[in-house]
């Protein structure tokens, strides 16, 4: 009996972590959004980052990993479009520090995503570098592009000239080798 109440306290509840004042589980109720979650800035601690906010989500029937990101700000600023991404149950929302590390909170899950990864399925992880203000290694959402990469890696810092970049895209072919392709970028294009 106790099991089975443990069980469906976690399928009816989403969790936040991160640069908040109250982490932790939260009632998810069937049409719940972002906004719903976080109703205002201040549920945030100072200096969080309003426009990167990772959604780790839990895929039935397996509950496989994947993640979504969101700009909370836009969620605010428009609580009817799809900047207020509606929530599932078991999401956890993840808010980051803008000065802070945020390797603490990615790791867990990179981690799940390597995890679930194969040979014919690699491991959904992007990598930024250079002038961002947080560089390193980021879930891969689906239908990213080079700007959601950047404000996932805080944006530009102020070092950085945003004229050109180079992107490195791997493609793993019949799960035996693995080609690489470098594509200039033009930073200003990608982020208009």
């Amino acid at each position: 009996l106790r099991v089975a109440a443990v069980r469906e306290t976690v399928a009816d509840a989403v969790r936040v972590s991160g640069h908040v004042y109250r982490a932790g589980p939260a009632q998810f109720r069937p049409g719940m959004r972002l906004a719903d979650l976080l109703p205002g800035v201040d549920e945030l601690k100072p200096n969080a980052d309003l426009h990167y906010v990772l959604i780790r989500r839990e895929l039935p029937p397996d509950r496989r990993v994947t993640v979504l990101s969101a700009d909370i700000a836009k969620a605010w600023a428009a609580p009817q479009s799809e900047a207020n991404v509606v929530l599932a149950p078991r999401d956890q929302v993840i808010v980051f520090d803008l000065e802070a590390t945020r390797s603490a909170l990615l790791d867990p899950v990179i981690a799940d995503l390597n995890r679930q990864s194969s040979r014919e399925h690699p491991s959904q992880i992007v990598n930024i570098g250079g002038n961002v203000r947080m560089p390193g290694d980021y879930p891969l959402e689906a239908g990213m592009r080079v700007a959601d990469l950047v404000r996932a890696g805080g944006g530009m810092n102020e070092a950085a000239f945003a004229a050109d970049a180079e992107l490195v895209r791997y493609e793993v072919i019949n799960g035996e080798s693995r080609r690489t392709e470098l594509l200039p970028i033009n930073l200003a294009a990608a982020q208009a």
